[in-house]
């Protein structure tokens, strides 16, 4: 780079001249060497540091122009303002507002603050403030919104100014910022937001989720069929009975029909026991006729309801991409409740997405359902959700639970930050649930989940758990039964996150 030093006479200092040499860090290890001050004019400080400023030499052109500021000649004030705009971008760094302590905001507020006072008509100081402002409010929570002002200001601001501002900082959660990257980038460079499901498709998945963790259609039952042998008995004996009596009269004659005779009253036996067997044998063949005409129509709609449950059950595919909608909504929410933003979450110098796990949600409200269509797995009708997202000096958690059937985040949620080193331990443990859903918990025991069209069941869950002073974080990650099935999210990632704040800790704390 260009520095005043190469301007300088190479002889060396005169006696009145006084030798600078900043030891202090400056961007890619530069220092300012030889820097014969003395005798150096206003304006020579000024244009090394828009130099330094152009060329992202941020130190240096922070040093040229405190140098500037000590020797300030008199000036116009619009002038003053753009000095001074200047100098706090210099401070700014090449980062956003939140990222410097709060000794620097406030520098960079005064110096936006005075650039402001001295000319209101600055473009540039009130694009640079409203960024701050915003940038700030996001931080910690507040209400802001895109003012008319900082509208007016981005839309008048110089190409040059906007190009400068959103090469050098990145502050996507800004209306300001963003207002700037779609003049600089027609289109933008900010991501796209997680765009909310249509009504009709929101419709759709309640319609199936709730179709899924509605029991299946019961397949009719036969009922018991009558015995005609019941009745050919009878039938058979009478039959017998009445040849007896008819064999008797063609042998003897009109004596048997005297009213001492027994022959009349062997024949009116079998009668009864002709007309017995024949209506038993009747009514049995008409009943087993009728109930098999019933069973058929009944398993007719059988087929029918199931062939209309099953077309109205979601796909597996389906199931996945709407948790992974509803999960992504909640790691936005997470970021804003936690005031972090995806610049902050470093892992071994880079950015790393927010580590997200996904579970079922504690009995006895949440129910778990398998169906052969839709995967091999459990899936609950309500999870939770935790997002841990790990800055540089601290973790933020959020928790929340998901109505998996209608999409919609709970009322309930949960949001800490803790420095590891405050991490008095993290862990995955595997515990039995063996009383019955709905029962009270014990020290003990607990109660297990509801099983949609499956009786109770031998079940165990895995649980990720985060412990600092005087709080808890437990989550159940998985829920496995006696018959080797289990629940499944594909993009929860417990071990991933235990792994991560492990190597966090033991880097906050140091070699043992």
């Amino acid at each position: 780079m260009t520095d005043l030093a190469d301007e300088k006479d190479t002889t060396g200092p005169g006696p009145s001249e006084m030798h600078v040499n900043n030891h202090a860090h400056v961007e890619n290890q530069q220092n300012i060497e030889n820097f014969y001050a003395g005798d150096r004019k206003p304006e020579e400080y000024l244009d090394a540091a828009r130099r330094a400023l152009a060329e992202h030499q941020w130190g240096q052109g922070c040093q040229h122009y405190a140098d500037y500021f000590r020797r300030e000649p008199a000036s116009s004030r619009s002038k003053m303002a753009e000095v001074r705009t200047e100098y706090a971008f210099a401070k700014l760094q090449g980062r956003r507002p939140r990222a410097h302590l709060d000794r620097i905001q406030n520098e960079i507020y005064a110096l936006l603050s005075k650039a402001c006072e001295l000319d209101p008509d600055s473009a540039a100081a009130a694009v640079l403030m409203a960024i701050f402002n915003e940038d700030l409010d996001h931080a910690f929570l507040r209400e802001g919104s895109f003012s008319d002002e900082a509208q007016r200001a981005s839309a008048g601001l110089s190409l040059e100014w906007a190009r400068r501002i959103v090469t050098a900082i990145s502050v996507r959660e800004s209306p300001t910022w963003q207002a700037l990257d779609e003049r600089v980038t027609p289109g933008g460079t900010v991501p796209i937001p997680v765009l909310s499901l249509s009504e009709d498709e929101r419709v759709e998945r309640e319609h199936r989720m709730r179709t899924l963790f509605t029991p299946t259609p019961a397949a009719p039952v036969r009922e018991p069929r009558l015995n005609p042998l019941y009745g050919f008995f009878p039938l058979a004996g009478g039959g017998v009975t009445l040849w007896v009596a008819i064999t008797l009269l063609s042998s003897y004659g009109g004596p048997l029909w005297s009213l001492l005779s027994p022959v009349p009253y062997i024949g009116m036996v079998g009668v009864f026991l002709a007309s017995l067997g024949g209506h038993l044998t009747v009514k049995a063949s008409f009943f087993n006729w009728r109930r098999n005409r019933l069973f058929r129509r009944a398993m007719e709609d059988y087929r029918e309801e199931s062939r209309t449950y099953e077309e109205n059950l979601p796909s597996e595919e389906q199931i996945s991409r709407w948790l992974k909608h509803d999960v992504n909504v909640i790691v936005d929410r997470a970021l804003t409740r936690l005031g972090i933003v995806m610049e902050e979450l470093h892992n071994t110098g880079r950015i790393t997405d927010p580590l997200v796990i996904v579970g079922p949600a504690n009995p006895p409200k949440t129910k778990l359902v398998r169906h052969h269509k839709v995967g091999d797995g459990y899936i609950a009708s309500r999870y939770t959700v935790f997002v841990v997202c790990m800055a540089d000096q601290k973790l933020g958690a959020y928790r929340t639970v998901l109505n998996s059937i209608t999409g919609a985040r709970e009322p309930e949620e949960q949001t800490s930050e803790y420095r590891y080193r405050d991490i008095v331990s993290v862990n995955v443990n595997t515990v039995r649930l063996d009383l019955p859903p709905g029962a009270k918990k014990t020290e003990d025991a607990e109660p297990t989940y509801a099983f949609v069209d499956a009786q109770q069941k031998d079940t165990v869950a895995e649980r990720f758990t985060l412990v600092v002073p005087g709080d808890r974080f437990t989550v159940t990650t998985k829920v496995s039964t006696d018959d080797h099935k289990s629940s499944r999210v594909d993009f929860s990632r417990a071990d991933r996150a235990l792994a991560a704040i492990r190597r966090r800790i033991a880097a906050s704390t140091g070699p043992a």
